[in-house]
């Protein structure tokens, strides 16, 4: 009924038989009248317009409800003369137009296609409003091929200053997922864009600062009955507003009037990182949903894809699969639960597939293989200003703290764990340099370079590979690493040699006087200088304490172990590769 009342109020238009005409589509987007009833009821609006400068009224579209769309009205071209009035809905005639001066329609040429969007608020409590018509004078009555939908977007938002939007499907594979497609303010269009297949609309509401979007993303239902159709996708409403019908969301107008709500579905933006210095994992295939149920992304080790979009539910409990390159059988099964919308998230592959074949983990931290989330990242920073944050992804190093040219950046990280972000000018050098947790001793230096330090990026330096190879199977060293959001990554160059383990499980050698006071002399002989981490724990592998023990030269050297405030039991002291019991009596 409400389709056909409009086209009855449009033909009355249409019979007055202009010389000349052009071609008008009016759309509401004013959210504000959904549901009023003070001081009157009000749920649509009734549109007036006038070709003869506001002497005489037609009533062109009655019961006119927030979110429908007109089709093309013919008005006469060229003129200075034609008004629209807006009155409540359901009105007696123009007199009962809303304390609002008419609109002055503009001149528009003969035979041309125009879309007028009603946008803005109205606050019936205070009598206060603030709504025009935002006119688009070059709109498309069809797609300009068959084989596509031609879209233009309208921010119509009122509590929305300016938005960002990226077509996540039609982006070129190289495009930046912290640049938007477009960018453009309250009440203004894009220009057109033509749409061949299924997409998804994701939003930033904040382009300011990139690295949040908006946590809904929306789909366009291309193809189908759209392809050969042109239409506006417009953005109107109030984000959370309690009444569904005035919450926020995109819509598509058609050019026949028809007006397609467009599903949502949660976003958020994620990277994955292949970090597992397993030897037998050197080149995999990441199979999402399981083999043979999703997309498969072919990684090798120290490889990164770029940042995504991604579209499911939050938690949503996601199959991956494991398997060797162009292989279907599974190396590891697990279940991905999908972080939250609207953020930005990195994930490492982590770990070995059978840790007993590799070198324990020197605070009792678990190296089998997973799927390890650091959450709520950036990847997006100010201009002149480059953002990284510190994650410890050596499965057989203890916890380390990471200085740049002497100044601490993240103390007492552990494996898989990540520090806050640091925050450097673009475009500086530093000496990164690694020591074990609480120590002065530098065991290795790394340069971050004044290239790798990009100007307006959000990054990750990792840790990658074993600081012992020769206990883990020759497998990859130890090194210092940096992944960009779209999927590069560098390493950080060594300029001093790896001191972690100057002495091998072969040049070391461990002996412990007896005792049962708690007091131990502990003589380690190395054929080399160097620093050997420690760690002792209970039998059942809580860590008490850790840290590391410094080889002046080469040669047998004493250190005392005070434990008389341990407990009686029996204690696991971890040096290097080697391990000791304590027994405390």
């Amino acid at each position: 009924m409400k389709s056909r009342t409009i086209i009855l109020g449009l033909s009355l238009i249409s019979n007055f038989g202009w010389a000349q005409n052009a071609y008008l589509q009016l759309i509401h987007a004013v959210a504000d009248v959904v549901g009023v009833s003070t001081p009157f009821i009000l749920d649509s609006v009734d549109i007036y317009l006038s070709t003869d400068g506001g002497t005489n009224w037609t009533l062109a579209v009655p019961d006119f409800k927030f979110r429908d769309a007109t089709p093309y009205i013919p008005i006469p071209a060229n003129s200075s003369n034609v008004l629209a009035g807006i009155a409540p809905g359901n009105s007696t005639d123009h007199s009962d137009m809303l304390p609002l001066p008419p609109y002055q329609v503009p001149p528009l040429p003969a035979n041309s296609y125009n879309i007028g969007i009603i946008a803005g608020t109205i606050n019936f409590l205070l009598l206060q409003t603030n709504v025009n018509i935002y006119y688009y004078t070059s709109a498309r009555a069809a797609a300009t091929s068959t084989t596509s939908l031609d879209l233009i977007f309208f921010h119509a938002a009122p509590e929305i200053n300016q938005v960002g939007t990226y077509l996540v499907f039609s982006r070129p594979p190289t495009a930046s997922a912290y640049t938007p497609d477009t960018i453009f303010g309250r009440y203004e269009y894009t220009d057109y864009i033509s749409i061949s297949g299924p997409d998804f609309v994701v939003l930033d509401t904040n382009p300011s600062n990139r690295n949040d979007i908006f946590p809904l993303g929306f789909d366009i239902p291309v193809p189908g009955s759209l392809l050969g159709q042109s239409g506006v996708a417009f953005a109107s409403g109030y984000v959370g507003d309690p009444n569904p019908k005035k919450r926020f969301g995109i819509h598509v107008a058609l050019a026949n009037g028809n007006v397609i709500a467009l599903d949502t579905m949660r976003v958020r933006r994620l990277q994955i990182v292949h970090n597992a210095a397993d030897t037998s994992l050197a080149q995999v295939d990441i199979h999402l949903g399981g083999v043979g149920s999703g997309a498969v992304i072919p990684l090798d080790f120290r490889e990164a894809t770029p940042t995504i979009f991604l579209p499911a539910p939050d938690n949503f409990p996601l199959p991956v699969a494991i398997t060797r390159r162009g292989q279907n059988t599974p190396l590891a099964n697990f279940t991905l639960n999908i972080p939250e919308s609207g953020k930005n998230h990195i994930i490492f592959a982590q770990g070995v597939l059978v840790p007993t074949n590799y070198a324990s983990n020197p605070n009792s931290i678990s190296t089998s293989f997973k799927a390890h989330i650091i959450q709520n990242i950036k990847g997006w920073a100010s201009s002149g200003q480059f953002i990284f944050i510190p994650f410890h992804g050596c499965t057989d190093a203890p916890s380390v703290d990471l200085y740049a040219n002497n100044t601490p950046l993240a103390t007492n990280i552990k494996y898989l764990e990540s520090a806050p972000e640091v925050t450097l000018p673009a475009g500086t050098s530093a000496n990164v340099q690694v020591r074990p947790a609480g120590q002065t001793t530098v065991v290795a230096t790394f340069s971050l370079s004044s290239a790798q330090s990009q100007s307006g990026v959000g990054s990750v330096i990792f840790a990658s590979g074993f600081l012992n190879p020769s206990a883990n199977r020759n497998g990859p060293a130890f090194g210092l690493f940096i992944v960009y959001p779209d999927g590069t990554v560098e390493p950080l160059s060594s300029t001093t040699a790896l001191s972690f383990y100057a002495s091998t499980s072969e040049q070391l050698n461990v002996e412990l006087t007896p005792s049962t006071d708690g007091n131990w002399t502990l003589y380690l002989t190395s054929s080399a200088q160097g620093e050997v981490p420690y760690a002792l724990a209970t039998i059942s592998g809580q860590i008490i304490s850790h840290g590391s023990y410094t080889l002046p030269a080469a040669g047998t050297w004493a250190y005392h172990i005070d434990g008389a405030q341990l407990q009686r039991g029996v204690y696991i002291l971890r040096i290097g590769e080697k391990s000791v019991r304590l027994v405390r009596l």
